[in-house]
């Protein structure tokens, strides 16, 4: 059966022009990858042209009885992104919020520890907050309404983490790096379309997980996650992999794949994820250590293109049901059917 070395906390992903790759048990203080050495075909550009390849990213999905969404923020350096999504569990409704925030020193921080993330556009406030230190999450939105999208208010607190990981990869070689950072966690919150006090919303259970990622981009970059969370016979299950080209050439050993099941969590090999009918049709995710073997049918897409002067961006979120087979790292089979997901498309062209 597929292994991967599970390695012990590092204070520094780089050090000396050279990066720490593995999987680790415990995020570094600072989720920062500045500083590798000749980045880019060993040419010795200057630091700070090396850094602006450098792009950043942090992804909250949570999942209630009756309601799944994400929390997006991207770091593009001159700008930042955020898109928030709900999707109604039953009927596929989504209600979609978008923004896109004027440059600031930094939109994505690297401390670990305590940081937030914030688009402060009255009409789009949404943030991000975390002090791991104290086991802490959460997530403020109070999101304004128009003709065709309802206002939308959220307060969601973590509970309980269950699990907190760090991966740090090549991309695709040891001269680049990506990292991240992937936390799961049992959540309480609230949400309403009315009253922005939420002192009427009845208080909800549910599960979340976040990823902070950065990576040194390409010109052109492809990438493709799939997150199933949700609860099966009463157990608590999240999953995240993720396909690209940016994964490093020695997959087996270097990729970002788990599968967390009550805060056990099981290291993934690597998996090919396509879309042989389509992207409204339904997915294949495989692997070839027969312990991945999933397919995900579509039931609510959301697809956008963006052209700002430097940079282009086309990407569809899609909420959907994974079915299938999982196993563990015991060996024991994980069948789902129906099970709840997201899928996350996109490509990125910028300087």
């Amino acid at each position: 059966m597929y292994t991967r070395k599970l390695e012990e906390k590092i204070s520094h992903i780089v050090s000396k022009g050279k990066a720490s790759f593995g999987s680790f048990s415990e995020v570094s203080p600072r989720l920062d990858i500045k500083g590798m050495r000749s980045p880019y075909a060993g040419v010795p550009l200057p630091a700070f042209i090396s850094n602006l390849r450098i792009k950043s990213r942090i992804f909250y999905t949570f999942s209630f009885d009756e309601n799944i969404g994400m929390v997006d923020f991207f770091d593009f350096k001159a700008f930042g992104l955020t898109e928030v999504i709900v999707w109604d569990k039953k009927t596929g409704k989504k209600c979609v919020y978008h923004n896109i925030m004027p440059p600031r020193r930094r939109f994505v921080p690297t401390n670990t520890a305590d940081g937030s993330c914030t688009c402060f556009r009255k009409s789009r406030f949404t943030r991000i907050h975390w002090k791991n230190n104290h086991q802490k999450f959460r997530v403020d939105i109070s999101l304004k309404g128009d003709k065709v999208r309802p206002n939308l208010f959220a307060k969601i607190r973590s509970s309980e983490i269950t699990s907190s990981m760090m991966f740090v990869a090549p991309a695709p070689t040891s001269s680049r790096c990506t990292a991240s950072w992937f936390s799961t966690m049992k959540i309480t919150g609230r949400m309403d379309t009315h009253d922005s006090t939420l002192s009427n919303a009845q208080e909800m259970t549910g599960l979340a997980c976040q990823s902070l990622s950065r990576a040194y981009y390409k010109f052109h970059t492809n990438q493709t996650w799939a997150l199933g969370i949700g609860n099966l016979k009463g157990k608590d299950v999240i999953f995240h992999m993720l396909h690209s080209n940016l994964d490093a050439a020695d997959e087996n050993n270097y990729n970002h794949n788990e599968l967390i099941i009550d805060g056990e969590t099981t290291l993934l090999p690597p998996v090919v994820i396509t879309t042989p009918f389509g992207i409204s049709k339904t997915w294949v995710i495989q692997d070839t250590e027969n312990m991945v073997d999933l397919t995900f049918t579509p039931l609510s897409l959301q697809s956008r293109t963006l052209n700002i002067i430097i940079m282009r961006t086309e990407y569809s979120s899609i909420y959907g049901t994974f079915d299938g087979v999982l196993l563990d790292k015991n060996g024991e089979k994980l069948v789902l059917k129906n099970f709840p997901g997201l899928v996350y498309k996109n490509r990125i062209r910028t300087l």
